[in-house]
């Protein structure tokens, strides 16, 4: 099925079939921060799925809100929270939850996402509050979407020095979601590496971006946008 997947994605592409309808989401109210380009998020449409790509040059419109966004606490779960409130969209949740069950039929357990949706004015409170420059300005984070989470695990070291991080790294695909800021592409993310970062983009993008190495980024260059 991956390879049927692959070969449908190759296809399309070399009969100019991926075509990136640009659509905005709606019109970006005001002006953007000197240094951003005034352009919004894209919703890439492709023969395999539609997705949408949030960055400092595609930011949300303001006032963005996601559908059908789920309060994680009150729901059967998979995984563990490290705070009460960790919201995602849906599709998202369902998905997550699907994968980490299965981490823990393969024997590896004890993730806990400590992420999940932000609103844009707790995206906001973070990018005033930053002193290093970390975090994204408002707009411009994944989070906002609902459809990002970071994930962690008790450990000595960091997250990417876990089973969990290798578990996620090896499968995650399988069910939707990229490492959305991966080793050594900061040049095209724009981002440093975020090993406990994760996006859900549906199992076949997920699949595309793994089996050709892709970002996110390039995915939706590669498609036309």
């Amino acid at each position: 099925m991956r390879a049927f997947f692959k070969l449908l994605f190759a296809l399309a592409l070399a009969a100019g079939l991926l075509a990136v309808g640009n659509r905005l989401l709606e019109a970006r109210a005001g002006g953007a921060r000197p240094g951003r380009e005034s352009a919004s998020a894209v919703i890439t449409q492709t023969p395999l799925q539609d997705v949408l790509l949030v960055n400092a040059s595609h930011p949300l419109p303001e006032g963005y809100t996601p559908d059908d966004l789920v309060e994680l606490y009150g729901e059967k779960r998979s995984f563990q929270l490290a705070e009460s409130d960790i919201r995602l969209e849906r599709s998202a949740f369902e998905a997550a939850n699907r994968m980490f069950r299965q981490a823990k039929k393969d024997g590896v357990d004890g993730f806990i996402l400590s992420s999940g949706y932000r609103t844009e004015a707790e995206q906001r409170a973070l990018y005033e509050a930053d002193k290093d420059g970390t975090a994204a300005e408002p707009g411009a984070s994944e989070h906002q979407t609902g459809l990002a989470f970071d994930v962690t695990a008790y450990s000595d070291g960091g997250f990417k020095d876990t089973d969990q991080f290798r578990w996620l790294k090896a499968h995650c695909w399988d069910f939707g979601f990229i490492l959305r800021y991966p080793e050594g592409r900061e040049d095209v993310t724009g981002i440093p590496y975020e090993p406990w970062h994760y996006r859900y983009v549906g199992e076949t993008i997920a699949a595309a971006i793994h089996e050709n190495g892709w970002t996110l980024e390039e995915y939706c260059e590669r498609s036309g946008g």
